[in-house]
C-alpha cells in the first residue's frame, strides 16, 4: 500500500518536473521574442522542441531517480543532481534540435537552462521541505522493525528513533541483548528473539525490517529475507563488510546466480554511457570545426624540419589495454633515442620523465605545448573509443611497470585528454600528488566534474598556462 503510494507520488513528481521544464522553455522563448530581440522561434507551433524536452527530461529524471521522494537527502546533494540534470539535458536538447529542427538559439538555451535549474531545484526543495514537515507530524511514516544485538551500530538506531522528519516509526526492536534492552526499553518495545518474525509481521503493521546485528548470521538473514519477501515487506541489512570493503557495491546476476559485486570506481552506468556518447559527439564536432587549424599545424611541422607530422606512442588504456596515442610531433625525430642521454636531468619524481626546457623540443613544438594544441589529434583516439575527453592521462608501458600496486587503479577509468592535474599546476606537481589527483577524479567522478575540468582546460589553452 505505502510502496504503491510512494510510486504514485514519484510519478506525479516526475510529470510535474517535466511540465515545469516545458513551461520554462515557453516562458523564455516568449520573453526573448517579445522583449529582447526576435529570434524566429514560434513558441506555439514548434512542437518538436517541446517533444524533445518531454522525452529528454522524463528519461533523465527517471534514470537519475529525481522523482522519488527520498527521506534522507541534503540540499547540496539535491542541487548537484539537478545541476547535472540540467547541463546534460540542455546539451542533449541542443544536439537533438540540430538534427531534427532549427537549432535552439544560444541565448534561449542559456536562459532556459538557468530558469530550469532554479525552478526544478526550487520545486524539489519545496516538496522535500513539505514532506519533512508532514513526516515530522507523524504522517507519511513507515513502520520499522529493527533486528539488533549488543554489537549493533547504536548511532543508527538512535537516529531512526529520534529524527522524526525521516518519516520512520520504529515499531519495535527484536533483540536478546542486555544493552539494547537497557538503552531502548523506555523508548520502544523490545521483543525477545524467541518470537517468530513471521507471526509479528502477520499480526502487526510492519513496512520494513532492518537487520543491523554486529554478528552477521547468514542462515538467519536468509530466513528473514524469505519471511519478508513472502508477504511483500521491505528488508534491509547492514553489515560491516559493506563499509569496510567498499561503499560501491551492487547486486549482479550470472544467469540465475546472484553475486554481490564490489567495484572501486563508479557504477553509474547510465552516466558513463552518457559520457561516452558526449565524448563521441563533441569530438566529432570539434574535429570538424578545427580541421583548418589541424591542417595549419600539420603544414607548420612539415615546413620546419620535413619530418613526420604525428607522433604515435604506445600507451596503456582502460584496465591495461595497449593503444597508440596520437599527438602532433613536438620533438626532433630521434627524441626517444636522445632520452637516454637526458635521464639524469629528469625533473619529475617517480617513473615519469619530464624536463621543463627539454632540448629535444622544436620551435613549433614549444608553441604547441604551451597552448596544449599538440594534444588535438587525441580527439581521433576519442572517436575510436580508446580515450575520453576527460580522464587520467594515459601512461606509457614502462611507467606502469614501475607503479606501486595502488597506483594501478588509475587504469580503472578510460584515459583522457585532460584531467585534474592538467588544470592544477600541470607539470609543476610531484608524481605522488599527480597520482593522488587522478585517484580523486576516479573516486568523485561525475558528469558535472567532467564539465568543470573541460571548461578549466579551455581556459588553460587560451591563457597559455600549459607547460
Amino acid at each position: 500500500m505505502i510502496k504503491g503510494r510512494e510510486q504514485t507520488l514519484a510519478r506525479l513528481s516526475t510529470l510535474m518536473q517535466v511540465s515545469l521544464s516545458v513551461a520554462c522553455y515557453w516562458v523564455v522563448a516568449w520573453g526573448v521574442n517579445t522583449y529582447l530581440r526576435p529570434v524566429n522561434i514560434d513558441v506555439h507551433d514548434n512542437n518538436t522542441i517541446y517533444l524533445l524536452i518531454i522525452a529528454i527530461w522524463y528519461t533523465l529524471i527517471k534514470e537519475l531517480n529525481l522523482g522519488k521522494m527520498l527521506r534522507v537527502k541534503t540540499y547540496s546533494e539535491l542541487f548537484a543532481e539537478y545541476f547535472a540534470l540540467v547541463v546534460i539535458s540542455s546539451g542533449l536538447l541542443h544536439l537533438g534540435s540540430l538534427f531534427l529542427t532549427d537549432s535552439v538559439p544560444t541565448l534561449i538555451l542559456a536562459l532556459f537552462a538557468c530558469l530550469n535549474l532554479i525552478m526544478l531545484f526550487g520545486f524539489r526543495m519545496l516538496t522535500y521541505k513539505i514532506f519533512k514537515l508532514i513526516r515530522g507530524k507523524g504522517f507519511n511514516t513507515r513502520n520499522v522493525l529493527i533486528v539488533a544485538d549488543d554489537d549493533s551500530y547504536f548511532h543508527f538506531i538512535d537516529r531512526m528513533l529520534f529524527i522524526r522528519d525521516w518519516g520512520y516509526n520504529v515499531w519495535a526492536i527484536m533483540s536478546d541483548g542486555k544493552h539494547i534492552k537497557n538503552k531502548y526499553e523506555s523508548h520502544v518495545r523490545v521483543l525477545h528473539e524467541h518470537f517468530q518474525l513471521t507471526e509479528i509481521i502477520d499480526a502487526n503493521v510492519v513496512d520494513e525490517v532492518i537487520y543491523c546485528k554486529g554478528k552477521f548470521n547468514n542462515e538467519e538473514v536468509r530466513a528473514l529475507i524469505y519471511a519478508c519477501s513472502e508477504v511483500g515487506v521491505t528488508f534491509r541489512v547492514y553489515s560491516e563488510l559493506l563499509s569496510v570493503v567498499s561503499q560501491r557495491s551492487h547486486l549482479t546476476y550470472f544467469k540465475e546466480l546472484p553475486f554481490l559485486t564490489f567495484a572501486n570506481n563508479t557504477r553509474n552506468y547510465f552516466a558513463l554511457k552518457v559520457k561516452e556518447m558526449l565524448d563521441f559527439l563533441f569530438s566529432f564536432v570539434i574535429v570538424t570545426l578545427i580541421s583548418p587549424v589541424l591542417l595549419a599545424i600539420s603544414a607548420a611541422i612539415k615546413i620546419e624540419d620535413g619530418g613526420s607530422i604525428f607522433f604515435r606512442q604506445r600507451r596503456v588504456g582502460l584496465n591495461g589495454r595497449i593503444f597508440y596515442c596520437l599527438k602532433f610531433r613536438t620533438m626532433v625525430e630521434n627524441a626517444e633515442a636522445l632520452r637516454v642521454k637526458l635521464e639524469n636531468q629528469n625533473e619529475q619524481s617517480g617513473p615519469v620523465f619530464k624536463i621543463k626546457n627539454d632540448p629535444r623540443v622544436t620551435r613549433v613544438g614549444r608553441f604547441l605545448r604551451k597552448t596544449s594544441l599538440d594534444e588535438l589529434p587525441q580527439f581521433f583516439n576519442v572517436l575510436k573509443g580508446e580515450m575520453s575527453i576527460v580522464g587520467p592521462r594515459p601512461p606509457i608501458p614502462s611507467e606502469v611497470q614501475q607503479y606501486q600496486r595502488w597506483q594501478r587503479r588509475r587504469l580503472s577509468m578510460k584515459p583522457g585528454i585532460t584531467c585534474i592535474w592538467q588544470v592544477s599546476g600541470r607539470n609543476n606537481i610531484p608524481f605522488e600528488e599527480w597520482m593522488r589527483l587522478d585517484m580523486l577524479y576516479i573516486d568523485t567522478w561525475s558528469l558535472k566534474l567532467d564539465l568543470i575540468l573541460f571548461l578549466s582546460t579551455i581556459k588553460v589553452v587560451f591563457t597559455g598556462e600549459g607547460q
